[in-house]
């Protein structure tokens, strides 16, 4: 073989070899992801995927959201299922975790809980943090079991009815006369209710108090001791109601009243 033509087979060679490698190449590109080789640390699809670490997905697109699941099938499958033997099934925090407002928080205090939610402070007072909201036209939160809903706090529990005529902030049900509505341990405090001085030589006493009517169910008694002399009527108007006596007062008094309705 002539020696000048041995460099002309090689660039052939290397020609032939480059052509056959990007061939190679546009053939896996066009492969489905899924023939590709899998990384072993990959999450796989369709199976259980054990570690013993953490695994995360972290997001920094504005507005996005970083994990999502859908269950769209027939059947009874869950969009997302959280489970844990140590701390709660479902943990979520919204701004900071609840170690910056409850320092000895311990992810063991959530044990036998399905979910945990916590939020800071809000930083406007009049703007109220919640750990968990739920929200619909119909039941916002349903609670069932030994105690439907159990509150813990400076207020345990409270209630705000919306600017809507005749809505309610708490109601109590009873289905039968075997169960009761409403059940009070302790003291009670009610705004529609409160003391009146009567000066002496008085029968009766106007109280002023928004939202009474004319149908409003109130009641009065006398506060202090006054001999021969009681409640003979309390009679409701239009924001007002009187307190009147059977006599005269021989001496100042006070009256104690409360308005239902």
């Amino acid at each position: 073989m002539p020696p000048e033509s041995q460099p002309l087979r090689s660039r052939r060679a290397l020609l032939t070899a480059a052509a056959g490698t990007a061939a190679a190449l546009a053939a896996s590109a066009a492969l489905p992801l899924t023939a590709a080789a899998a990384d072993p640390d990959d999450v796989v699809k369709g199976v259980d995927n054990a570690t013993t670490a953490t695994t995360s997905i972290t997001d920094s697109g504005t507005g996005s959201t970083a994990f999502q699941g859908h269950a769209i099938g027939f059947g009874t499958g869950y969009g997302v299922e959280g489970t844990s033997l140590g701390a709660g099934g479902v943990v979520g925090w919204s701004v900071e975790p609840p170690t910056t407002y409850w320092p000895d928080f311990d992810p063991a205090f959530t044990q036998y809980t399905g979910v945990f939610g916590s939020a800071p402070t809000f930083p406007d007072p009049n703007i109220l943090a919640t750990g968990v909201w739920g929200d619909s036209p119909d039941i916002g939160v349903y609670g069932t079991g030994g105690y439907g809903v159990y509150g813990f706090g400076g207020v345990a529990v409270q209630g705000v009815a919306n600017s809507q005529t005749g809505s309610i902030g708490v109601r109590a049900i009873a289905p039968t006369n075997s169960q009761k509505a409403l059940v009070v341990s302790g003291k009670v405090s009610f705004s529609r209710s409160g003391r009146k001085s009567m000066a002496k030589g008085t029968r009766a006493v106007t109280v002023s108090l928004a939202g009474v009517t004319t149908s409003s169910k109130v009641f009065a008694v006398l506060a202090t001791s006054e001999s021969g002399r009681w409640v003979r009527a309390v009679v409701p108007a239009t924001n007002s109601f009187s307190i009147r006596l059977n006599t005269a007062l021989l001496s100042s008094a006070v009256v104690s009243w409360f308005v239902l309705d």
